[in-house]
């Protein structure tokens, strides 16, 4: 079952932002909101909202799916390679393995 708590959902918010190589200030930018607002979102202090979540699939490729469940079908290719690589190097730093 997949994890979506506030938590799992900003990790994977941060992960795509990482992976564009874009700053938090700018993502909130892009999306139109206040830069607290969007690190609330990474922390996992709030999930964002449906219209917001639209918008960052359109500026970033990435699905409600993948931000709200982790399920990788349907990103675009070089979005998920670069977050399986992403992933691979964070379990490798920390000595586990992905499954």
């Amino acid at each position: 079952m997949p994890d979506t708590s506030n938590k799992a959902i900003g990790r994977r918010l941060a992960a795509v932002r990482e992976v564009k190589g874009w700053t938090q200030v700018f993502m909130a930018e892009l999306i139109g909101a206040s830069p607290q607002r969007w690190g609330n979102y990474e922390r996992g202090h709030n999930a964002p909202p449906p219209d917001t979540l639209a918008r960052i699939w359109q500026l970033t490729g990435a699905t409600s799916d993948y931000v709200l469940f982790g399920r990788m079908d349907g990103l675009p290719l070089e979005l998920a390679q670069a977050l399986q690589a992403r992933s691979e190097k964070v379990d490798a730093g920390l000595g586990t393995k992905a499954g």
